[in-house]
């Protein structure tokens, strides 16, 4: 199963690359938008078979096997969340995508990310920090699905590259009438030959670069920047700034 799932994602990143190297023709985006709704039905019946095992429907599972079925889990949740990240960016490049934009809580949005992260949190032992203006709420007006999916891969990244024991704080600010959001870890940080290539408009094979490549590609549409700093064995904080309404 495991081996069957990496065999999955590397077509769907096979797919990507490919998209990317075809300089993003509209209709070869259709198509392979196409191909990629197609992996879900198989995706999903390999989750409704780890639903059955989760809830112990087929039995107990003894100490192994409760790994094996983590790792396979684990695998299965991370490919879902690149078709999903995928099928979203397809769109993007597509143009099929127009921002529908409401009242936003993003503390309460930030809150909802981090509970579905709270396991990965608790398995790596990290130290949680969230900072809001004490005077208003952290309310905009923005598209909640795009600024959803940024914010997740965000978070996701500086959970996924802090070791056991680190720091990842999340800080929200008003300034000149822009929302400053700020995530920081205090992880292995980006080596200085990279840093030129985090933000830049082309992606790499690392988990990473796709996820930041996504991101900046959700920020444009909805006209926000993005920016970070990063030293080695230290962190890296990113910051996202979007229009506010006052």
């Amino acid at each position: 199963m495991p081996l069957f799932l990496a065999i999955l994602g590397l077509i769907i990143i096979t797919i990507f690359f490919y998209i990317i190297l075809s300089k993003q023709e509209k209709e070869k985006i259709e198509f392979f938008h196409v191909m990629v709704h197609r992996f879900r039905s198989p995706i999903s019946i390999i989750r409704w078979y780890i639903e059955l095992l989760s809830d112990k429907s087929v039995g107990n599972l003894n100490d192994k096997q409760e790994e094996y079925f983590t790792e396979i889990y684990n695998a299965s949740e991370k490919l879902n969340e690149t078709i999903e990240s995928l099928i979203v960016l397809l769109q993007l490049e597509a143009g099929n995508i127009s921002i529908k934009t409401e009242t936003v809580n993003v503390k309460e949005m930030v809150g909802k990310i981090l509970k579905e992260l709270q396991l990965k949190i608790e398995r790596h032992k990290l130290h949680l920090e969230e900072i809001y203006p004490t005077d208003r709420e952290v309310i905009i007006q923005v598209d909640p699905k795009l600024l959803g999916i940024a914010l997740q891969n965000l978070i996701e990244n500086a959970i996924r590259y802090t070791p056991e024991n680190g720091n990842v704080s999340i800080k929200a600010v008003f300034s000149d009438k822009k929302l400053f959001i700020e995530i920081k870890d205090s992880g292995y940080g980006i080596p200085k030959e990279h840093k030129s290539k985090i933000l830049a408009d082309s992606v790499n094979s690392k988990d990473m670069g796709f996820s930041l490549y996504l991101i900046k590609r959700i920020l444009k549409k909805m006209n926000a920047q993005i920016d970070f700093k990063s030293e080695e064995n230290k962190g890296t904080t990113f910051f996202i700034s979007l229009p506010a309404n006052a």
